[in-house]
């Protein structure tokens, strides 16, 4: 079974019927990112489970590649069943997936066994996501270690390397090891291995709004330090961050103008937004974060994890030479602390 939007849009075998039933969107968008799905009635995961047979939030795509790609689970009802319980119990489907992930890894290496676990976690194990769901989102058994995130559960149980994630949240799908930019704002989001605060991906890969080389660290300082800042602009004006695939702040400006009634430039949104990113920061730091949490996992930095084929074959993430080069561009001390300049600047 495919698990992409052509399956999600394709009649199923079993009872001839779609996924998908419609997208979704907010209102008076066109954008319509979201989903309506509705899941086959003899499936495994609600054969006997009533209550789940209606329409209900359909599978998106970050969560698909962190529930199934990620995992090598190849089933869209069961992506669908997860992601389900998830959405309804608050649970985030990316770091919820990562954790399977970590306790397929730990299970394949024997660290965990089907007794501790309850169930066979092999990687590609639809039952065994769909098992650790249930048990998570209710409290139960082995779903009590995987509700504490990879980072706590990996340390657990004696290989915290297996954790992908930075300050504890785990990462979404887009490979810092070779995308140089996005590796860099992961390491230093301010709430930990994020794509929604610095998305490089839109310039690194898409071409958005100008092409950056992603497998080239030179000036991906400075790109980050921009897309966290208009990004932190942006969300502070209650637009939806989507926009900015196709809005930048010179567009934002003009909006923010007349619905403020004052005149907004696009130098003073910017530094709004880089205003916002300190102020962060700097709760963090008082928090207790240091330059030690601006981290990435191993396998994203060393020789030994670097991509193993196609065009970022032997590439990993060059942080140890772009992170004082960030801290400069942000005017922050060699440890990761706005100096007093910065925050005199921005009036902090």
């Amino acid at each position: 079974m495919d698990i992409g939007a052509e399956a999600m849009a394709t009649p199923r075998k079993t009872d001839g019927k779609k996924q998908l039933v419609t997208n979704q969107a907010c209102f008076g968008c066109t954008i319509a990112c979201g989903r309506i799905s509705k899941m086959d009635e003899g499936h495994f995961t609600i054969e006997n489970k009533p209550q789940y047979r209606g329409a209900n939030g359909g599978l998106e795509y970050e969560a698909a590649w962190a529930l199934g790609a990620a995992n090598g689970v190849n089933d869209l009802e069961c992506l669908q069943y997860a992601n389900l319980l998830c959405n309804e119990e608050g649970i985030d489907p990316i770091s919820f997936g990562a954790t399977v992930g970590a306790v397929m890894e730990l299970y394949g290496m024997g660290v965990l066994t089907k007794e501790q676990v309850g169930i066979e976690a092999n990687f590609g194990s639809a039952r065994a996501l769909a098992f650790l769901a249930e048990e998570t989102v209710n409290g139960r058994g082995f779903g009590k270690e995987v509700g504490q995130g990879s980072r706590r559960l990996t340390a657990k149980y004696g290989h915290p390397e297996l954790s992908m994630s930075s300050k504890g949240q785990e990462f979404p799908a887009y490979d810092g090891r070779a995308i140089q930019g996005i590796g860099l704002a992961y390491a230093t989001s301010n709430r930990g291995g994020c794509h929604l605060r610095g998305y490089t991906i839109a310039s690194e890969i898409l071409g958005i709004p100008v092409k950056t080389d992603p497998l080239e660290s030179q000036g991906k300082p400075e790109l980050v330090k921009a897309f966290q800042d208009a990004t932190a602009a942006f969300d502070s004006s209650g637009l939806c961050i989507f926009t900015t695939f196709a809005w930048g702040l010179q567009d934002l400006a003009p909006q923010i103008s007349a619905a403020c009634g004052d005149q907004y430039t696009i130098e003073e949104l910017a530094l709004i937004g880089e205003r916002i990113w300190n102020m962060e920061r700097e709760f963090n730091n008082r928090a207790g974060f240091t330059k030690a949490d601006d981290s990435l996992p191993a396998r994203l930095t060393s020789v030994e994890g670097a991509c193993k084929t196609g065009p970022a074959k032997g590439k990993f993430n060059e942080l140890a030479t772009m992170l004082p080069l960030y801290y400069a561009a942000r005017g922050w001390d060699p440890e990761g602390r706005p100096t007093a300049a910065t925050k005199e600047r921005l009036s902090l």
